[in-house]
């Protein structure tokens, strides 16, 4: 199989083989109870994770390869417990230690049985990411079906702040089963590296770079949106950079510390452009610099009331900020996959990793904005970070996954070309690192 770590995955011992069976016909049992009780989301879960721990077998045509049967124990285990007593776990934390464990096996077969290449590295970071995004989009998915067709996952009567604070304990629950996992699985993989069994191959799969991701010089979907030139792109730049600058001193003036914070910040945000260019020598389309420093000042403007004033503000510059941080990981993680030769992304992968990770982002974000709201209440300071309850948490997660959505979209051709110039100066970076 090779000298991957992720080959310690894969077990071929007749004792690994007959509990993992074991393990996969309850997975099925428990798939066809769920839906012949009506949880049928539990029942497409429970189905999705038989097929996982069934792949191996069936790609290789050898049924003793199978899952290391303890890592499938942490896979089943929290299923069959929600089939048959729901109040057994005081919290979520085995649900999402199940999740996180799909995740590590999703991540190594993408790597056995696709184009994909992932060390074992890439494949823990997938596991934090994952592990975070599904917490945020299986509650997401909960409150759309609240709000459309008046179920009540999620809103059930109680007090928008209650069921906030309920949904942020989730996600704290989920980043936290992350971190741990993502150590945990790290380790084993380095443990169990000496073990790997040399008896089980897989067959050899192309993961050459495809035409997908090369084009000529890409276009520039803002100035041609906008129609203006790169001179007038700068100019606007400059002008709400300036505006940030005088916000930031009528905070001083006002002895208002949120308006200050938020200038500075967002200031410093829109020189990042100018700072990359000149030090690292990467030179960025000023479409980009604008698409950067449009969404800082909006959310800086968003201090002078603006929140509370226009119901869509909020939204707007939440779609804003998660399609830069989509650009953001989309033009390293790219980078990465050129430099590296143990890293392969296609794009259709690449699409869905980036959706993840905006997702994992905006979690992350809510619960910043939750613990700064706990403090606020607890040392009567100003606010910095708000949240108004579980519409206004689920709202700021459905514009992220939008802005994601609409950068994983068209990203490719627009920001290829950056994630080359990256490449080229970790190239050359690595190169002066050695010689020293």
């Amino acid at each position: 199989m090779g000298s991957d770590k992720l080959s310690s995955l894969l077990l071929t011992t007749c004792k690994n083989a007959i509990l993992s069976w074991t393990i996969l016909f309850v997975q099925t049992v428990l798939t066809l109870i769920n839906f012949m009780n009506g949880r049928y989301t539990w029942g497409i879960l429970c189905a999705f994770t038989a097929g996982i721990i069934l792949l191996p077998a069936l790609f290789l045509k050898n049924l003793s390869v199978m899952p290391p049967w303890y890592l499938l124990i942490l896979v089943a285990l929290p299923m069959l417990i929600n089939a048959t007593a729901y109040h057994i776990f005081f919290n979520s934390v085995p649900y999402y230690v199940s999740v996180a464990t799909i995740a590590l096996l999703v991540a190594a077969e993408v790597n056995w049985f696709t184009s994909v290449k992932m060390d074992h590295r890439f494949a823990i970071v997938f596991v934090f990411i994952t592990t975070l995004a599904i917490s945020g989009l299986w509650h997401l998915i909960q409150w759309i079906l609240d709000i459309n067709i008046g179920t009540s996952f999620i809103l059930d009567g109680r007090s928008q702040e209650t069921l906030n604070t309920e949904v942020m304990y989730e996600f704290m629950y989920a980043t936290v089963v992350g971190i741990v996992a993502g150590f945990i699985f790290g380790w084993y993989l380095k443990y169990k590296e000496k073990s790997i069994q040399s008896d089980i191959f897989l067959p050899s799969i192309n993961k050459q770079e495809t035409s997908e991701y090369i084009s000529s010089r890409p276009p520039a979907p803002i100035r041609k949106l906008l129609k203006i030139s790169p001179k007038k792109q700068e100019l606007a730049t400059r002008i709400m950079q300036a505006c940030l600058l005088i916000m930031m001193f009528a905070g001083i003036y006002l002895k208002d510390t949120h308006i200050v914070l938020n200038g500075i910040i967002a200031l410093g945000i829109t020189f990042l452009p100018n700072i990359i260019t000149h030090k690292y020598y990467i030179s960025l389309d000023p479409s980009l610099t604008l698409w950067i420093t449009l969404a800082v000042f909006l959310d800086a403007l968003g201090t002078f009331a603006f929140y509370d004033t226009i119901s869509r503000w909020d939204n707007l510059t939440h779609a804003l900020s998660a399609s830069v941080i989509a650009a953001a990981g989309y033009v390293v993680l790219r980078a990465i996959d050129i430099y590296t030769d143990e890293l392969y992304i296609p794009h259709k992968f690449m699409f869905v990793f980036i959706i993840l990770f905006v997702l994992a982002a905006g979690v992350i974000w809510e619960i910043l904005e939750f613990i700064t709201d706990e403090m606020v209440a607890k040392f009567e300071m100003n606010a910095f970070l708000t949240q108004h309850g579980i519409n206004d948490t689920m709202q700021d997660l459905f514009f992220d996954l939008l802005g994601a959505i609409i950068v994983a979209a068209w990203g490719t051709a627009y920001l290829s070309d950056i994630s080359y110039r990256l490449a080229r100066r970790i190239e050359v970076f690595s190169a002066s690192k050695n010689k020293k």
